[in-house]
């Protein structure tokens, strides 16, 4: 039986990397006692995989991790959320819970894009004027910027990844668990493994635009939604 988790990500559990991440949800579903599924050989590891890693730092409404069970309580999966979030903290929780059809891929696969806000920790953190400014940053026919993964970096146009930007809160986000309030700036960006637009980048881009210091500690991201192939926008 495999399932979609959709889970929150809060508070100082955002200094908590990937991997520990997954050894969180990993003792928390043992201590459930859910029936969940292991590997084969010579190693056992439960199966569970996430659709975007989180970066350090970065907190989010909207993080999504694929779980199969031999199977699962017989009880309401609103029910099975509270319970196994009885086994959770209040910085890191399950939101909804959703059983997959057979055959379907993992989110990963999937992916095809993320809304993110970005919230000034202190005030006066964006540039003068900022607003404007961006708006004019967004005119341009191109945004060049130097790509830079783990074996390479190539340039590449940022522009066509912004899918959509907006100075005000969007009508279909929900409860938003940030600790920041401030000016802030909401991005749609392209997501996945065949392109991953950070918003790290974009505001770095932002920046250089703007000829002003981008300091990333004085700014908080936080990832509000992700969105699916299969599925459509997610609520």
């Amino acid at each position: 039986m495999k399932t979609r988790m959709r889970f929150t990500k809060t508070g100082s559990m955002k200094f908590i990397g990937h991997l520990d991440c997954m050894r969180f949800f990993q003792k928390a579903i043992r201590r459930a006692k859910l029936d969940v599924a292991y590997s084969q050989g010579f190693s056992p590891h439960q199966l569970m995989s996430f659709a975007s890693p989180l970066g350090v730092g970065v907190t989010s409404d909207g993080e999504y991790l694929d779980v199969e069970f031999h199977s699962l309580p017989d009880m309401p999966l609103p029910e099975l959320v509270n319970y196994l979030n009885q086994f959770m903290t209040e910085e890191i929780f399950v939101t909804e819970i959703e059983i997959m059809p057979d055959g379907f891929k993992n989110s990963m696969s999937l992916l095809q894009s993320a809304d993110y806000m970005i919230v000034e920790k202190q005030p006066e953190v964006f540039p003068k004027n900022w607003k404007e400014k961006w708006e004019q940053f967004m005119e341009q026919p191109a945004i060049t910027v130097v790509k830079k993964t783990k074996k390479s970096e190539k340039e590449i146009d940022l522009k066509p990844h912004i899918l959509a930007w907006s100075f005000e809160r969007p009508e279909e986000v929900g409860t938003i668990h940030c600790e920041y309030e401030g000016e802030t700036l909401y991005l749609s960006l392209t997501s996945g493994s065949e392109t991953n637009i950070k918003p790290e980048l974009v505001l770095s881009a932002f920046y250089t635009f703007c000829q002003a210091e981008c300091r990333p500690y004085s700014y908080q991201v936080h990832r509000l939604q992700m969105h699916f192939a299969e599925s459509g926008r997610k609520k």
